[in-house]
């Protein structure tokens, strides 16, 4: 049997947790709330939680409709206001959203809109969120209670892109600015913005137009920058940052169309984030912080030439992926922290694709500046992944200084490893390859013209020497077989214990090149060959001896009942294992 409760829990809770909970409702969902009983209808009308939204569609098109909506729902919030004030009941957010009408005649003016900023600030108001349409010509103004409203916190604004004329005396009690689809069209906006909002820890900026001349920023209670939907325009500028408490940057969706200079001089900034923007002229970012820990460049442009600074001791992951680079990419990282460097996905044009925003081509070879190329240095990189996906990234030098690097993963096209040493991998323990041109060829002549491009062989012959103190290594058998179409002499990997090779083409063709490859491995312990197709010389018995190996030295372990993988161990390294086991048994 199932007893059903007649009580009414929510009823029976006080007021106060009630307007917890109504502060979590939107403003239709209220108004159903009120209509359930006559204590809901006084609970939601003296709530400290006021919402007000008007949201127009279909329905609302007709000018009749839209004048009896805008009158209802001007008094119904003149006689909610006015009530508050009346019974001198407290106010903590107040928000009016008139959205979307399609005939600007029916908007609401700035004298009703401060109007209601008038009673709110009167009832000591904490958060006020209020989008509009504005005059466009005329702009609007906060009216002076709200700058002089000692329990304002919080402010979110949206005008519809209409103009904000930004005067502030002084506001020393905001700490949240929120400025949503409004045009500024004030080139100290970051000066004011630091000088009048001395207790300012948040502040969004998104859809912003008219900041012209740059942000610049010197404030020591800033913690978040939020930068959105923004457009820098074709004025040059900077954009500074100093702050001794700011933790957070992200710049999302904005374009930086003039040459811009970032210096963030923030010694406690911890995350900083740049994604799906675009920057037209030169771009050089300054970082200073010694708090930063992740640096997060994503899905970006870089039109011409780009530098990165970053002179910050503790970061540890530094993450660049699907970006776009047109020219110079220079990455000058200074960290005894870092730990993993990840370039991923990114497209580094050929010359071709850049002549916009390059001198013709007649003239290019008089800029040697302008070659594109690829410059990592981190003296603390202990982890680099890298993957590229441009058909033409073996045209752009890779310049890579990292003397403590451990573990490499590459994966995509090949680029040019031409400035490569030797000497720059000598920690390295780990490595990780898979590379291939992603160009494809109608027919069998042009793709072995391709493969015996002089280019494609040198970068094969430089990644192969650098990878030749690792310990382990797991590579493709493309540039193996790239490698040995020209060079005779295998490379010598003395430390070389495990090798897994994958083989992405027919292992008949590409068991000579394997075993001139494997005559450079001395110390060889283990090794696997993958194939991506049935391969029936796995299984053949004389396949040692077809690698070069010494059949009394090697023996095949497994053999995979797809034929597709082999694994192949060292003698020794056996009656190692069996000698531990035997150990342990009579342990």
């Amino acid at each position: 049997m199932i007893l059903a409760s007649t009580r009414d829990i929510l009823s029976s809770l006080p007021d106060q947790i009630i307007y917890h909970i109504f502060s979590f409702l939107g403003a239709n969902d209220t108004a159903r709330l009120g209509a359930v009983s006559r204590r809901f209808n006084q609970l939601c009308t003296s709530s400290p939680y006021l919402n007000f939204v008007a949201d127009f569609d279909s329905e609302y098109s007709d000018p009749s409709c839209l004048r009896t909506r805008y009158v209802d729902f001007c008094s119904y919030v003149n006689k909610v206001l006015r009530w508050r004030e009346k019974t001198g009941g407290g106010l903590q957010r107040l928000h009016v959203h008139w959205c979307s009408c399609k005939q600007r005649r029916f908007d609401i003016g700035e004298t009703a809109v401060n109007s209601w900023f008038t009673i709110a600030t009167k009832c000591g108001v904490e958060e006020l969120d209020m989008l509009v349409h504005v005059d466009p010509w005329r702009g609007y103004s906060l009216p002076g209670c709200v700058y002089n409203c000692e329990s304002l916190r919080a402010l979110k604004l949206n005008l519809q892109m209409g103009r904000f004329n930004f005067r502030v005396a002084g506001w020393d009690w905001l700490k949240d600015l929120w400025l949503d689809s409004v045009t500024v069209e004030d080139m100290y906006f970051g000066q004011r913005i630091s000088e009048w909002c001395k207790s300012l820890k948040r502040l969004t900026l998104e859809d912003v137009d008219g900041i012209s001349g740059g942000l610049n920023m010197t404030t020591s209670s800033l913690e978040e920058l939020t930068i959105s939907g923004c457009d820098f325009g074709f004025t040059g500028g900077n954009f500074n940052i100093s702050s001794s408490s700011f933790k957070a940057l992200t710049i999302y969706r904005c374009q930086f169309k003039a040459q811009r200079h970032v210096n963030l001089n923030c010694p406690s900034l911890e995350n900083l984030t740049v994604h799906d923007s675009e920057f037209g002229k030169c771009f050089l970012c300054k970082i200073s912080c010694e708090s930063l820990e992740k640096l997060r460049v994503c899905g970006s442009s870089f039109l011409e030439a780009c530098h990165f600074r970053i002179a910050c001791p503790n970061v540890g992951q530094v993450m660049i992926s699907s970006c776009r680079f047109a020219g110079t990419c220079v990455l000058n990282i200074n960290s005894f922290s870092l730990q993993d460097l990840t370039v991923s996905e990114c497209n580094f044009s050929s010359l071709g694709s850049a002549l916009q925003y390059l001198p013709p081509v007649k003239d290019f070879q008089a800029v040697p500046s302008l070659r594109r190329h690829i410059i990592v240095k981190a003296a603390k990189l202990e982890k680099l992944n890298i993957s590229s996906s441009d058909e033409y990234s073996y045209e752009f030098p890779l310049k890579i200084d990292a003397p403590n690097l451990k573990v490499l993963w590459w994966a995509g096209d090949p680029v040019d490893f031409g400035f490569l040493k030797q000497d720059m991998f000598m920690s390295l323990t780990s490595a990780r390859i898979y590379i291939e041109p992603s160009c494809h060829h109608k027919s069998v002549e042009s793709d072995r013209h391709c493969k015996r491009s002089k280019s494609l062989i040198y970068c094969a012959a430089k990644l192969l020497q650098c990878l030749s103190e690792a310990r382990f290594l797991r590579i493709n058998t493309w540039p193996v077989e790239i490698f040995f179409m020209q060079n005779d002499y295998p490379i010598v990997f003395k430390n070389l214990q495990n090798l897994v090779l994958l083989s992405d083409g027919s292992l008949a063709d590409q068991i000579p090149f394997i075993a001139s490859f494997l005559k450079g491995m001395p110390n060889l312990k283990k090794l696997i060959i993958s194939c991506f197709d049935k391969s029936h010389e796995l299984s053949d018995p004389n396949l040692i001896n077809f690698l070069g190996l010494n059949s009394r030295s090697f023996n095949v372990t497994e053999v995979s009942r797809d034929l597709k993988i082999v694994k192949i161990e060292a003698v020794q390294a056996q009656q190692c294992m069996q000698n531990d086991g035997r150990r342990r048994l009579k342990l």
